[in-house]
């Protein structure tokens, strides 16, 4: 269940936001956005999940090989350098209140009062004492806004690469230290070889519109898969 409420500074004047950790984390994957992609692409493995019910490819950033497991997890918190802004958010998020003179919707900042990020006792504040932003509100803030933008830009880019037939299904198979074996199915990655020989109008085409750098983003984050693999063999190993 959500308690979503419209953030304000006398309501939630004493509210912080916990540094630590909490099971909203422990996720596989994340859903990420073409503005995080080349900080994501030197931290974790990019690829698309399909989903079931519209068949819309979504990029996200992969933790680990089953569901509810963050090999980027440790006691102390994430071992990654960068962590994806839906992450970040944490219980924050955009909501629409009403609409503007201009018939617009109106986006105000709203948290989740049940997330377990969200406390009296400790954290980061979101207001100053006497009712200003913190500096850590206003950089949720931004994260919020690229959130925002990217849930319209990123399909663009996708549909993009769909044009351009680069997006192809993926199978990983792999051997662990222990001797278990692990199958990656379900997920699509940018067909490489593809993306290789596309004619020069077509490479233009996906330069021109911004998708391009993006697209090199995923297909140079997949030699990230060596080190989750890594990271998974000193899990099962102990």
């Amino acid at each position: 269940m959500s308690n979503i409420q419209k953030l304000n500074n006398v309501q939630h004047a004493q509210i912080k936001i916990k540094q630590t950790h909490c099971s909203t984390e422990q996720i596989m994957f994340s859903p990420v956005f073409t503005s995080e992609m080349r900080a994501l692409q030197s931290n974790f493995p990019m690829m698309f999940y399909k989903n079931q019910s519209d068949g819309a490819f979504q990029p996200i950033a992969l933790f680990g090989f089953e569901q509810g497991e963050n090999l980027f997890l440790d006691d102390a918190g994430w071992t990654s350098q960068y962590i994806p802004m839906l992450v970040q958010r944490g219980p924050l998020m955009i909501a629409v209140d009403g609409q503007t003179e201009s018939g617009e919707d109106a986006r105000v900042v709203a948290i989740d009062m049940d997330h377990p990020k969200v406390s009296e006792q400790e954290g980061e504040p979101l207001f100053l004492e006497f009712g200003g932003n913190t500096e850590y509100l206003d950089r949720l803030a931004a994260i919020l806004e690229g959130i925002h933008i990217g849930h319209s830009t990123t399909p663009l880019f996708v549909e993009a690469l769909l044009q351009h037939s680069l997006i192809a299904p993926i199978t990983l198979n792999i051997t662990l230290k222990n001797g278990a074996d692990h199958a990656l199915e379900g997920f699509y990655a940018i067909d490489d070889e593809t993306l290789q020989v596309l004619p020069e109008a077509a490479l233009t085409d996906l330069h021109r519109r911004g998708y391009l750098m993006p697209a090199y983003m995923m297909v140079a984050s997949q030699s990230q898969l060596k080190r989750l693999i890594g990271l998974k063999n000193q899990k099962v190993m102990g």
